[in-house]
């Protein structure tokens, strides 16, 4: 991905990784800023303009860094479900990604006191096992190669055998880590999604690709439904999806699967609305129950029952995840 521009802290000038990425970047205009909040939370921006002109901000991240797992968000049964932002934003511009009502801005957020996150992660695990979902808010796989927050994470979670991490991503990586207690979760949509909707993303064919040479290589995979979006002809997309990756995958030798329909909260759709005025998905007319933007209850019931229906001819229900 190229950056024209890096907005750097001062206080983060004297990171390694700081330097690391900059000498990465050495062709973008480097402007040194007090705060990332001053570029990144300005007024009436236009995230539009700024995705063509992508901006990266390097930035120290204070405060909590760790938080609860969302209610929105999947925890796959596990008792203490927490999510991390070592980064905010991604480098891919999926029409209908939640971070984009989240966000004031397009630009992405690299924090680079990562030695923070790990004494946050270490103090909570004093208190018991933890499940750490690392890229919700971003794609760190994606971003793995100027950052190296992946690697960060990964290494973490093999130091701790009570830390399970995910990193989830809809990139196409080559994964050759055996780490008992990481999970790579590959978001899958069918192609007509992805197309119309998942721009600078890999296409589907080389991510079920990455997943099933992940498998092979003794990785944790997950594979993630999710969301469901409500296309014409939508159960057709989904069945050959679901057809194409039975083929290459072995279902059996997964992790578990995510099932999930489009949803974001009432409050971001409507700052998406305002951002993106001529987004389709954003425009949908969603219903909204108890604070969340869905599709109607029949029509969401009926989208993830089909999808599990398919999945369940090939791997076990009790391995099939939905959000609600």
């Amino acid at each position: 991905m190229r950056f024209t521009h890096v907005y750097v802290e001062e206080s983060a000038k004297s990171y390694p990784l700081t330097g690391r990425i900059l000498d990465k970047l050495s062709d973008a205009n480097v402007v040194t800023i007090n705060h990332y909040k001053d570029v990144f939370d300005r007024k009436r921006q236009d995230q539009i303009l700024q995705r063509r002109h992508q901006a990266l901000i390097i930035a120290v991240r204070d405060g909590n860094r760790i938080f609860k797992g969302a209610p929105v968000c999947q925890s796959f049964g596990q008792k203490n479900f927490y999510y991390s932002s070592s980064m905010m934003n991604c480098p891919f511009d999926c029409e209908y990604c939640y971070l984009k009502g989240m966000y004031p801005s397009a630009y992405m957020v690299v924090f680079v006191n990562l030695e923070d996150y790990k004494r946050d992660i270490e103090e909570r695990l004093a208190e018991g096992p933890m499940y750490v979902c690392a890229s919700y808010d971003t794609d760190l796989i994606a971003m793995n190669g100027l950052a190296g927050h992946a690697d960060f994470w990964t290494e973490l979670a093999q130091e701790h055998d009570d830390l399970l991490v995910e990193l989830r991503t809809k990139a196409a990586p080559s994964i050759e880590n055996e780490a008992h207690n990481v999970i790579y979760a590959f978001t899958l949509s069918p192609e007509e999604v992805v197309t119309r909707y998942e721009r600078n993303t890999a296409n589907v064919n080389a991510r079920i690709d990455a997943a099933a040479k992940a498998l092979e290589n003794g990785a944790k995979v997950r594979l993630c439904f999710d969301p469901i979006i409500r296309i014409p002809e939508w159960e057709k997309a989904y069945e050959n999806l679901i057809e194409v990756a039975s083929a290459r995958i072995d279902l059996k030798a997964l992790t578990d699967v995510s099932v999930g329909t489009f949803r974001i909260s009432s409050d971001y759709l409507s700052k998406m609305r305002r951002a993106y005025p001529a987004s389709e998905v954003a425009w949908y007319p969603y219903v909204i129950r108890d604070g969340v933007a869905q599709y109607e209850p029949d029509a969401d019931r009926k989208m993830q029952e089909f999808v599990c229906g398919l999945l369940s001819e090939h791997i076990g229900r009790e391995k099939i995840f939905t959000w609600n």
